[in-house]
């Protein structure tokens, strides 16, 4: 089959264009060109009569704009599908209302430049875990593209399955720092909220502002928060407070890592006194406090017997009330607990 476009004939694959353009009804295929490793579709809307959303007057067609949209690969090509759109005025002289272009979020959604099933497919790949930049690349375009699609589907798909808001009783509260930006002097921070019973992300929040996130939490449903038993945090006071107010009924639960964490910042905060106390100086290159502080914070069975000796040795000589070395036995029993 051939088709004619403005200038030119091109060859047509009846089969190539359906398994390109499955389900789009009342949609015209004007043009089908492959040149080189690139592959366009040219498609045109035919909706039958239109009226004016004002005056209900019949409108007709002003221009046919072309806009290009990246689209799934055909055959391991990258491939770009070019829609014809229709802009449309009123034809009552009477009606204030200016023109209008149709779209159809089937095709694409608006200030959306991927068609609606790659920006689906891109929200997936994005989803089960793979980069934006090789999704990127796998379709032939840039990473704001691609990135811009992801989070508008994205927060659709969100905001439609409340269904993971429903099935927990235990969520988890905790920051991510995220890079500086330009003329902020600090890293901005946001709050994950998180299903720990099931392990998945509930919400992320662009704050770990005490009332930003009681507020949220505090506007979800009464059946909901009576459901949660437990709330796990990192030890953050803001965190703390949320669950106090917002969630009176958890129990506050602080994971291993946090508390292992505290221990070590303990330990290392006993290291740094008896230092001072032991030689009236923060620790130098040779100190025997100073030369340890690394291997104390190893927990004991990563330590050879050589690492072992070394570590019993310096303590001997820096530590002679022995408050170093019980703070690490302390520490390596709450490993132990966990």
């Amino acid at each position: 089959m051939r088709l004619k476009t403005e200038n030119t004939f091109v060859l047509v694959n009846h089969t190539e264009i359906l398994e390109a353009l499955v389900g789009l009804k009342d949609v015209q295929v004007l043009a089908y060109e492959r040149r080189g490793p690139k592959v366009t579709l040219v498609i045109e809307q035919t909706p039958g009569e239109v009226l004016c959303p004002s005056c209900e007057a019949r409108a007709h067609v002003k221009e046919r704009p072309v806009v290009s949209y990246v689209d799934l690969p055909v055959y391991g090509s990258a491939m770009t599908l070019s829609w014809k759109k229709h802009r449309y005025c009123c034809v009552n002289p009477a009606c204030s209302t200016g023109s209008w272009v149709l779209s159809d979020h089937r095709i694409a959604a608006k200030n959306c430049l991927l068609t609606t099933r790659a920006a689906k497919w891109a929200t997936r790949q994005v989803g089960d875990g793979r980069t934006v930049s090789e999704v990127a690349a796998e379709l032939s375009c840039d990473w704001h593209t691609v990135n811009d699609a992801v989070l508008t589907y994205g927060e659709a798909l969100l905001a439609a399955d409340r269904k993971r808001l429903s099935i927990t009783s235990a969520i988890g509260l905790d920051e991510t720092s995220f890079v500086k930006h330009s003329g902020h002097a600090h890293p901005h921070y946001a709050t994950t909220v998180a299903d720990v019973q099931n392990h998945q992300i509930i919400e992320i929040l662009p704050s770990r502002n005490y009332v930003d996130v009681a507020k949220w939490v505090n506007n979800q449903s009464d059946s909901w928060k009576e459901r949660i038993v437990y709330g796990a945090l990192d030890m953050s006071p803001a965190y703390a407070a949320v669950y106090s107010v917002a969630l009176p009924r958890a129990a506050q639960v602080v994971d291993p890592y946090h508390v292992v964490s505290l221990a070590n910042r303990a330990l290392d905060a006993v290291r740094r006194r008896v230092q001072r106390d032991q030689l009236g100086h923060r620790g130098r290159r040779d100190d025997p406090l100073y030369r340890v502080r690394r291997v104390l914070l190893m927990g004991e069975e990563k330590l050879d017997d050589k690492a072992a000796h070394r570590l019993m040795s310096l303590l001997q000589m820096g530590d002679p009330e022995g408050e170093v070395a019980i703070s690490y036995g302390i520490k390596e029993r709450l490993r132990d607990f966990y």
